[in-house]
């Protein structure tokens, strides 16, 4: 076995005190921007977690948010910065894969609880946050990263745009600009959001209902509202959801912002958000793609991915 990663992680495992049964981990997961493997231990199945160096950040975020507000994350057992690779616990199977049988709304309902409190606790840490190197897309700034996205006018054609959609992106410039000074005018700060959050991205610890959020390389600084949206839109088209299940889905999950502002205000602020949501979509697509190797992209085949949200942002 010659990747120093594994090796590495046999190590930290065996240091921990933990014994492997199987010497050759699996390998459950295999993108350009993470490798995962599985380890079969005395103690529990335990994962290593592979990324790019610009989503190696994902230990640090983890830790901090255990430490600081006791957020239900993974357990991190070891982690080597110079390989861009941790070692943490298994914490469950994804939400996604346990709502095939039977989609369960107050399972969902409470994930967004969870998930929105520690959002409601951040605000006033933003500045720690960005230390560490966690992304800027707050409001005031959506408009400049839009500009450099559009920009790549090559980039966006080979994804399937033409230039007159080129050239209507470039005119909704003044738009977002509107819709982000409408958004900064309500009282919900902006604070840390995962950039694809969404019940792939939630475990749930069948045994205990133990609920933890994963991913978390991928978070950045952002209105909350966006990833809110995302996990409930995700929900309604994974799940075939009633457009009544969904507003009662939607209406429950705004239970932790309502010590904020007023339940007419969270509306307002999620209709508006619908227009611009896509933006944030591509910017997570786009920061993928510059995090990763782009032939190993390519070959994923999501071409056309940053095409279909732009369009809907057009269109609406």
């Amino acid at each position: 076995m010659n990747n120093a990663h594994i090796l590495w992680a046999i190590n930290a495992l065996n240091d921990h005190k933990y014994h492997i049964h199987t010497p050759i981990p699996e390998l459950i997961q295999n993108t350009p921007w993470s490798e995962i493997y599985r380890f079969k231990t005395n103690q529990g199945f335990v994962f290593l977690k592979k990324t790019p160096p610009g989503l190696a950040i994902e230990p640090k975020i983890i830790g901090f948010l255990h430490k600081e507000l006791q957020a239900n994350v993974p357990a991190v057992i070891a982690a080597n910065l110079e390989q861009h690779c941790f070692l943490m616990q298994d914490a469950g199977i994804q939400l996604h894969e346990y709502f095939k049988e039977n989609f369960q709304a107050d399972i969902l309902i409470q994930a967004m609880h969870n998930y929105s409190t520690l959002q409601i606790m951040t605000p006033s840490r933003v500045g720690l946050f960005l230390d560490m190197g966690v992304p800027d897309w707050r409001l005031e700034k959506l408009p400049k990263l839009y500009q450099d996205l559009i920009s790549h006018e090559t980039l966006l054609l080979d994804d399937g745009l033409n230039k007159n959609e080129l050239m209507r992106l470039k005119n909704l410039e003044s738009k977002l600009l509107s819709i982000c000074d409408q958004l900064s005018s309500y009282l919900i700060k902006e604070t840390f959001g995962h950039a694809d959050f969404h019940d792939k991205n939630i475990l749930i610890n069948t045994k205990t209902s133990q609920i933890t959020l994963i991913d978390l390389g991928e978070v950045v600084i952002t209105h909350p509202f966006f990833s809110f949206h995302n996990c409930l839109h995700r929900a309604k088209e994974n799940f075939s959801l009633s457009n009544a299940q969904y507003q009662q889905l939607r209406l429950a999950c705004f239970k932790p912002w309502l010590a904020l502002d007023t339940e007419e205000h969270l509306f307002e602020i999620l209709e508006i958000m619908q227009q611009c949501w896509p933006i944030h979509s591509v910017l997570g697509e786009f920061r993928l793609m510059n995090s990763v190797d782009h032939a190993a992209f390519q070959q994923l085949r999501r071409q056309g991915r940053l095409a279909k949200s732009l369009r809907y942002w057009i269109n609406h």
